[in-house]
């Protein structure tokens, strides 16, 4: 897909976070998901196939390449994707709650809608579109899902999560800098020493977040409930 294509693509979705009434058309049966990734000798390749509306609940994907694959309203709960190639991967409305993501490389990702639900995400990669998400109770431990400043061109170039859940997630030395998170829902979130300067944190709630050591120097705080707000006395930018 060329960036020109990429671009309008993200576009159409980038206003929408509910997915209704997603066309599912997989080329694979679960059975044969399965079968691929158990019996690859190699890392299992799944690059660009359509396996939308799948059950793959629990399976072991470990290091599969997925990239550019179509995993809308998919259900991947309980299953095993660390270290797996996500890029430009389109898992709108899917379902990934206590899946492990550790390690894994999600650029250009749409997860629009999805629920990752208690996913641990540690020290993963992730710029695209999250409009939606559910990531309540998810470990983004180390988690780079800052802008990247090296690609302006692309598109994404940062990540957009507006209207995000993350209450309760583990955030802590996640880098979010320049992320667009309006109207986020951080209550009782674990923030510490996370990187969100430059972000856009307009109507968001940060009610009992834990922000000690936490960076938000030129952050957009417009209609931010910093209510509860723990260590925000050795948070730079929260003057």
């Amino acid at each position: 897909m060329t960036v020109g294509v990429w671009r309008v693509a993200l576009a159409a979705v980038a206003c929408s976070v509910f997915i209704p009434d997603l066309a599912v058309a997989a080329e694979m049966t679960r059975e044969q998901v399965a079968a691929e990734i158990s019996g690859a000798t190699q890392r299992p390749k799944l690059t660009g196939k359509d396996l939308s509306g799948l059950d793959l609940s629990g399976l072991d994907f470990r290091g599969a390449d997925l990239f550019s694959a179509n995993l809308d309203a998919c259900r991947l709960d309980g299953a095993n994707l660390a270290n797996t190639n996500l890029n430009r991967a389109q898992l709108r409305g899917a379902s990934l709650r206590q899946a492990t993501l550790v390690g894994a490389s999600l650029y250009a990702v749409v997860l629009d809608g999805a629920d990752l639900s208690g996913a641990d995400l540690s020290g993963s990669r992730i710029i695209g579109l999250l409009n939606g998400v559910n990531l309540s109770g998810a470990l983004l431990r180390r988690a780079n899902l800052g802008a990247d400043m090296a690609n302006q061109g692309m598109a994404p170039a940062r990540v957009e999560m507006n209207n995000a859940k993350l209450r309760g997630a583990d955030l802590s030395d996640a880098n979010l800098m320049h992320g667009i998170l309006s109207y986020a829902q951080f209550q009782g979130a674990n923030l510490r020493r996370a990187n969100l300067r430059w972000a856009d944190l307009g109507g968001a709630n940060l009610s009992d977040a834990d922000v000690d050591g936490a960076d938000f120097r030129n952050a957009n705080f417009d209609g931010t409930s910093l209510r509860g707000v723990k260590g925000a006395g050795s948070a730079a930018g929260m003057d």
